[in-house]
Protein backbone atom coordinates (compact mmCIF):
# COMPACT_ATOMS: atom_id res chain seq x y z
CA UNK A 1 0.00 0.00 0.00
CA UNK A 2 1.07 3.64 -0.54
CA UNK A 3 0.16 6.02 1.90
CA UNK A 4 0.15 9.67 1.63
CA UNK A 5 0.54 12.16 4.71
CA UNK A 6 -0.20 15.73 5.20
CA UNK A 7 1.02 16.79 8.36
CA UNK A 8 3.74 18.57 10.47
CA UNK A 9 6.53 15.96 11.02
CA UNK A 10 9.45 16.00 13.44
CA UNK A 11 8.66 18.91 14.94
CA UNK A 12 8.22 19.19 18.94
CA UNK A 13 3.80 19.50 18.56
CA UNK A 14 1.37 16.85 19.26
CA UNK A 15 0.10 16.50 15.13
CA UNK A 16 3.79 16.07 14.34
CA UNK A 17 4.18 13.16 17.14
CA UNK A 18 1.03 11.44 16.06
CA UNK A 19 2.14 11.64 12.33
CA UNK A 20 5.63 10.06 13.23
CA UNK A 21 4.34 7.72 15.35
CA UNK A 22 1.72 5.88 12.76
CA UNK A 23 3.92 6.99 9.57
CA UNK A 24 7.66 5.51 10.79
CA UNK A 25 5.10 2.01 11.79
CA UNK A 26 3.38 2.30 8.48
CA UNK A 27 6.50 2.51 6.96
CA UNK A 28 7.81 -0.24 7.46
CA UNK A 29 5.54 -2.31 5.66
CA UNK A 30 4.47 0.24 3.76
CA UNK A 31 5.26 2.72 0.97
CA UNK A 32 5.30 6.70 2.75
CA UNK A 33 5.60 9.60 1.62
CA UNK A 34 4.94 13.08 3.69
CA UNK A 35 4.11 16.26 2.64
CA UNK A 36 5.04 18.50 5.40
CA UNK A 37 5.27 22.13 6.31
CA UNK A 38 8.51 24.30 7.03
CA UNK A 39 9.82 22.80 10.12
CA UNK A 40 9.37 24.48 13.36
CA UNK A 41 10.99 23.50 17.01
CA UNK A 42 12.76 20.56 14.87
CA UNK A 43 13.66 17.32 17.23
CA UNK A 44 15.75 15.37 14.43
CA UNK A 45 16.53 15.23 10.57
CA UNK A 46 13.67 14.44 7.79
CA UNK A 47 13.98 10.76 6.55
CA UNK A 48 14.19 10.31 2.44
CA UNK A 49 10.43 10.28 2.57
CA UNK A 50 9.60 13.64 3.65
CA UNK A 51 8.58 16.46 1.00
CA UNK A 52 8.72 20.10 2.13
CA UNK A 53 6.21 21.68 0.36
CA UNK A 54 4.75 24.18 1.64
CA UNK A 55 4.50 26.61 4.73
CA UNK A 56 3.54 25.60 8.15
CA UNK A 57 0.90 28.37 10.13
CA UNK A 58 3.64 29.53 12.29
CA UNK A 59 6.20 30.29 9.43
CA UNK A 60 6.75 33.44 8.06
CA UNK A 61 7.24 32.57 4.72
CA UNK A 62 4.61 31.60 2.98
CA UNK A 63 4.54 29.10 -0.18
CA UNK A 64 2.97 26.31 -1.84
CA UNK A 65 4.03 23.76 -3.79
CA UNK A 66 1.45 21.23 -5.26
CA UNK A 67 3.71 19.39 -7.74
CA UNK A 68 4.47 16.77 -5.08
CA UNK A 69 0.93 15.83 -4.72
CA UNK A 70 0.14 15.58 -8.19
CA UNK A 71 3.28 13.98 -9.33
CA UNK A 72 3.57 11.43 -6.49
CA UNK A 73 1.52 7.88 -6.98
CA UNK A 74 -0.56 6.69 -3.56
CA UNK A 75 -3.25 4.93 -2.69
CA UNK A 76 -4.28 6.78 0.75
CA UNK A 77 -4.19 10.36 1.29
CA UNK A 78 -4.12 10.85 5.15
CA UNK A 79 -4.24 14.59 6.73
CA UNK A 80 -4.72 16.66 9.81
CA UNK A 81 -4.81 20.17 10.93
CA UNK A 82 -5.92 21.01 7.05
CA UNK A 83 -5.93 24.68 8.15
CA UNK A 84 -2.72 25.28 9.51
CA UNK A 85 -1.76 24.60 5.73
CA UNK A 86 -2.09 26.74 2.65
CA UNK A 87 -5.71 24.97 2.64
CA UNK A 88 -7.45 27.35 0.01
CA UNK A 89 -4.29 25.72 -2.64
CA UNK A 90 -4.48 22.18 -1.21
CA UNK A 91 -8.99 22.22 -1.61
CA UNK A 92 -8.07 23.13 -5.87
CA UNK A 93 -5.59 20.54 -6.28
CA UNK A 94 -8.01 18.12 -3.81
CA UNK A 95 -10.35 16.57 -7.09
CA UNK A 96 -6.48 15.15 -8.35
CA UNK A 97 -5.64 13.68 -5.16
CA UNK A 98 -9.36 11.85 -4.63
CA UNK A 99 -8.86 10.82 -8.21
CA UNK A 100 -5.78 8.29 -7.48
CA UNK A 101 -6.14 8.10 -3.33
CA UNK A 102 -9.24 7.29 -1.14
CA UNK A 103 -9.12 10.35 1.68
CA UNK A 104 -8.84 10.18 5.47
CA UNK A 105 -8.77 12.72 7.82
CA UNK A 106 -7.81 13.02 11.45
CA UNK A 107 -9.53 15.14 13.76
CA UNK A 108 -6.90 16.79 16.15
CA UNK A 109 -9.14 19.95 16.38
CA UNK A 110 -10.29 21.22 19.98
CA UNK A 111 -13.86 21.97 18.38
CA UNK A 112 -15.24 21.79 15.02
CA UNK A 113 -13.89 24.68 13.11
CA UNK A 114 -16.04 27.74 11.86
CA UNK A 115 -13.83 28.34 8.69
CA UNK A 116 -16.86 27.21 5.80
CA UNK A 117 -13.81 26.60 3.71
CA UNK A 118 -12.76 23.53 5.96
CA UNK A 119 -16.35 22.11 5.11
CA UNK A 120 -15.73 21.67 1.19
CA UNK A 121 -13.04 18.80 1.75
CA UNK A 122 -14.93 15.67 1.30
CA UNK A 123 -13.20 12.63 3.01
CA UNK A 124 -13.78 9.06 2.88
CA UNK A 125 -13.40 8.87 6.45
CA UNK A 126 -13.16 11.45 9.63
CA UNK A 127 -11.06 9.76 12.63
CA UNK A 128 -12.25 10.78 15.79
CA UNK A 129 -9.79 9.88 19.11
CA UNK A 130 -12.63 8.78 21.57
CA UNK A 131 -16.31 9.57 22.07
CA UNK A 132 -16.01 13.22 22.87
CA UNK A 133 -14.80 13.66 19.71
CA UNK A 134 -17.54 11.71 18.10
CA UNK A 135 -20.07 14.07 19.98
CA UNK A 136 -18.51 17.06 18.90
CA UNK A 137 -18.66 15.97 14.96
CA UNK A 138 -21.82 13.97 14.61
CA UNK A 139 -24.01 16.94 14.00
CA UNK A 140 -20.93 18.36 10.98
CA UNK A 141 -21.48 16.83 7.26
CA UNK A 142 -19.54 13.93 8.19
CA UNK A 143 -21.51 12.51 10.63
CA UNK A 144 -21.59 9.40 8.99
CA UNK A 145 -18.23 8.47 8.31
CA UNK A 146 -16.51 9.24 11.67
CA UNK A 147 -13.96 6.58 12.89
CA UNK A 148 -12.89 6.17 16.41
CA UNK A 149 -9.08 5.60 16.60
CA UNK A 150 -7.25 6.41 19.75
CA UNK A 151 -4.04 8.99 19.69
CA UNK A 152 -1.13 6.56 20.30
CA UNK A 153 1.38 5.93 22.99
CA UNK A 154 4.77 5.91 23.03
CA UNK A 155 6.34 2.40 22.49
CA UNK A 156 6.40 0.27 25.70
CA UNK A 157 10.42 0.49 26.65
CA UNK A 158 11.18 -0.59 30.04
CA UNK A 159 14.43 0.88 31.49
CA UNK A 160 17.10 0.80 33.75
CA UNK A 161 17.70 3.69 35.83
CA UNK A 162 20.97 3.45 37.16
CA UNK A 163 22.02 3.11 33.64
CA UNK A 164 19.73 5.75 31.80
CA UNK A 165 21.31 8.10 34.77
CA UNK A 166 24.96 7.45 33.98
CA UNK A 167 24.73 7.82 30.27
CA UNK A 168 22.28 11.46 30.90
CA UNK A 169 25.00 12.36 33.47
CA UNK A 170 22.58 12.17 36.50
CA UNK A 171 23.92 11.54 40.00
CA UNK A 172 21.93 9.27 42.75
CA UNK A 173 19.37 11.07 43.85
CA UNK A 174 15.65 11.53 43.46
CA UNK A 175 15.23 13.41 40.54
CA UNK A 176 11.42 15.49 39.50
CA UNK A 177 11.24 15.35 35.82
CA UNK A 178 9.22 18.09 33.75
CA UNK A 179 9.79 19.10 30.20
CA UNK A 180 7.93 21.15 27.71
CA UNK A 181 8.44 24.15 25.38
CA UNK A 182 6.23 26.45 27.34
CA UNK A 183 7.65 26.52 30.98
CA UNK A 184 5.51 29.30 31.59
CA UNK A 185 2.70 27.87 31.01
CA UNK A 186 3.25 24.40 32.37
CA UNK A 187 5.84 25.13 34.91
CA UNK A 188 5.61 28.49 36.76
CA UNK A 189 2.40 27.70 38.29
CA UNK A 190 3.46 24.53 39.83
CA UNK A 191 6.39 25.85 41.01
CA UNK A 192 5.24 27.19 44.90
CA UNK A 193 4.83 23.41 45.63
CA UNK A 194 8.02 22.07 44.53
CA UNK A 195 10.09 24.61 46.01
CA UNK A 196 7.99 24.40 49.29
CA UNK A 197 8.53 20.26 49.07
CA UNK A 198 12.41 21.10 48.76
CA UNK A 199 12.64 22.51 51.69
CA UNK A 200 11.19 19.36 53.62
CA UNK A 201 12.88 16.63 51.29
CA UNK A 202 15.94 16.62 49.39
CA UNK A 203 15.08 15.96 45.52
CA UNK A 204 16.69 17.40 42.09
CA UNK A 205 13.80 19.02 39.72
CA UNK A 206 15.70 18.01 36.53
CA UNK A 207 13.62 20.48 33.97
CA UNK A 208 14.19 20.53 29.72
CA UNK A 209 13.15 22.81 28.10
CA UNK A 210 13.54 24.24 24.42
CA UNK A 211 16.84 25.52 23.42
CA UNK A 212 15.99 28.84 22.13
CA UNK A 213 13.59 29.49 25.29
CA UNK A 214 15.25 32.49 27.45
CA UNK A 215 12.90 30.78 30.37
CA UNK A 216 15.28 30.95 33.56
CA UNK A 217 14.67 29.50 37.45
CA UNK A 218 17.34 29.38 39.47
CA UNK A 219 16.85 27.53 42.75
CA UNK A 220 19.27 24.85 44.04
CA UNK A 221 17.45 22.26 43.69
CA UNK A 222 16.91 23.26 39.90
CA UNK A 223 18.42 21.79 37.07
CA UNK A 224 17.93 22.80 33.41
CA UNK A 225 18.61 21.65 30.46
CA UNK A 226 17.89 22.78 27.22
CA UNK A 227 17.45 20.32 24.56
CA UNK A 228 14.70 19.25 22.20
CA UNK A 229 15.41 15.43 22.69
CA UNK A 230 13.80 13.36 19.87
CA UNK A 231 11.48 10.23 21.74
CA UNK A 232 14.21 7.64 22.40
CA UNK A 233 16.19 10.57 24.47
CA UNK A 234 13.47 11.77 26.07
CA UNK A 235 13.37 8.24 27.47
CA UNK A 236 16.49 8.29 28.40
CA UNK A 237 15.88 11.22 31.10
CA UNK A 238 12.03 9.39 31.89
CA UNK A 239 13.91 6.38 32.65
CA UNK A 240 16.41 8.41 35.29
CA UNK A 241 13.60 9.74 36.45
CA UNK A 242 11.60 8.78 39.95
CA UNK A 243 8.54 10.51 38.50
CA UNK A 244 7.53 12.84 35.88
CA UNK A 245 4.96 16.06 36.10
CA UNK A 246 3.09 17.34 33.63
CA UNK A 247 1.49 20.24 34.66
CA UNK A 248 -1.74 22.04 32.71
CA UNK A 249 -3.72 24.93 33.72
CA UNK A 250 -7.67 24.41 33.25
CA UNK A 251 -7.76 27.64 31.62
CA UNK A 252 -5.89 26.26 28.60
CA UNK A 253 -9.19 23.92 27.73
CA UNK A 254 -12.08 26.60 27.00
CA UNK A 255 -15.55 25.98 27.18
CA UNK A 256 -16.91 23.39 24.51
CA UNK A 257 -13.40 22.01 23.26
CA UNK A 258 -11.59 18.71 23.69
CA UNK A 259 -8.37 17.68 23.85
CA UNK A 260 -5.94 14.06 24.83
CA UNK A 261 -2.06 15.43 26.23
CA UNK A 262 -0.35 13.89 23.51
CA UNK A 263 2.48 14.78 26.73
CA UNK A 264 1.39 12.29 28.54
CA UNK A 265 0.20 9.37 26.38
CA UNK A 266 4.08 9.71 24.52
CA UNK A 267 5.51 9.49 27.82
CA UNK A 268 3.27 6.89 29.02
CA UNK A 269 5.56 4.03 27.53
CA UNK A 270 8.18 4.89 29.49
CA UNK A 271 6.48 3.49 32.12
CA UNK A 272 7.72 5.92 34.73
CA UNK A 273 4.83 7.20 36.69
CA UNK A 274 3.41 10.69 35.89
CA UNK A 275 1.74 12.96 38.37
CA UNK A 276 -0.67 15.67 36.33
CA UNK A 277 -2.79 17.98 36.71
CA UNK A 278 -6.64 16.46 36.68
CA UNK A 279 -7.92 18.30 33.58
CA UNK A 280 -9.78 17.79 29.99
CA UNK A 281 -5.87 17.14 28.69
CA UNK A 282 -6.43 13.60 30.83
CA UNK A 283 -10.13 12.66 31.33
CA UNK A 284 -9.77 10.35 29.16
CA UNK A 285 -7.58 8.23 31.39
CA UNK A 286 -8.15 6.82 35.13
CA UNK A 287 -5.60 4.71 36.43
CA UNK A 288 -3.10 4.96 34.38
CA UNK A 289 -1.63 8.65 35.72
CA UNK A 290 -1.86 9.96 39.07
CA UNK A 291 -4.09 12.88 38.95
CA UNK A 292 -3.81 15.99 41.73
CA UNK A 293 -6.65 19.10 41.82
CA UNK A 294 -4.54 21.29 43.71
CA UNK A 295 -0.71 22.61 44.41
CA UNK A 296 -1.25 20.73 48.03
CA UNK A 297 -2.55 17.76 46.30
CA UNK A 298 0.59 18.13 44.57
CA UNK A 299 2.96 18.07 46.98
CA UNK A 300 1.70 15.40 49.00
CA UNK A 301 1.44 12.92 46.13
CA UNK A 302 5.45 14.19 45.12
CA UNK A 303 6.24 13.33 48.78
CA UNK A 304 4.86 9.71 49.10
CA UNK A 305 6.87 8.79 45.78
CA UNK A 306 10.11 10.27 47.26
CA UNK A 307 9.02 8.31 50.49
CA UNK A 308 7.78 5.49 49.40
CA UNK A 309 5.26 5.63 51.34
CA UNK A 310 2.77 6.04 47.68
CA UNK A 311 2.26 2.70 46.03
CA UNK A 312 2.62 3.02 42.36
CA UNK A 313 3.28 -0.02 41.13
CA UNK A 314 -1.12 -0.31 40.22
CA UNK A 315 -0.15 3.07 38.28
CA UNK A 316 2.63 1.58 36.03
CA UNK A 317 0.56 -1.80 35.73
CA UNK A 318 -2.28 0.24 34.53
CA UNK A 319 0.09 3.01 31.89
CA UNK A 320 1.76 -0.59 30.47
CA UNK A 321 -1.85 -2.23 29.61
CA UNK A 322 -3.04 0.84 28.26
CA UNK A 323 0.26 1.21 26.36
CA UNK A 324 -0.42 -3.00 24.95
CA UNK A 325 -3.57 -1.66 23.53
CA UNK A 326 -2.63 1.46 21.90
CA UNK A 327 0.83 1.70 21.79
CA UNK A 328 2.27 2.78 17.67
CA UNK A 329 2.10 -0.36 16.07
CA UNK A 330 -1.35 -0.92 17.18
CA UNK A 331 -2.65 2.15 16.51
CA UNK A 332 -0.66 1.65 12.67
CA UNK A 333 -2.53 -1.64 12.29
CA UNK A 334 -5.85 -0.21 13.08
CA UNK A 335 -5.69 2.39 10.80
CA UNK A 336 -4.27 0.45 7.51
CA UNK A 337 -7.37 -1.86 8.72
CA UNK A 338 -9.47 1.51 8.29
CA UNK A 339 -7.98 2.05 4.87
CA UNK A 340 -8.11 -1.62 3.59
CA UNK A 341 -12.17 -1.27 4.01
CA UNK A 342 -12.84 2.47 2.22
Amino acid sequence: MRIAILSRWNSACGVSLLAELVGREFAKKHEVVVFAPTVIRRVREDENFVIRCYSDVESEEKFFNPEPFLEKDYDVFVAQRIEWTPMEEILKIFPEIRRKAKTVYIVHERKPPTNPIFYKFDWDAVVCFDERYVRQWEKTKYGDKLKIIPYPTGHLVRGDKEKSRRKIGISDEKILLSYGWKPELHVLPAFPALKELSKEIDYKFLLLVDPESKFELKDEFVEIRRERPPLEELYEYLHAADVCLIHKEKSEVREGEVVVSSSVLMCLGALTPIVTSDTEFVSFLDREVIKYRTLEELKEILRGIFEGKLDVSETISAAEEYVKRNCPEVIASRYVELFEEL
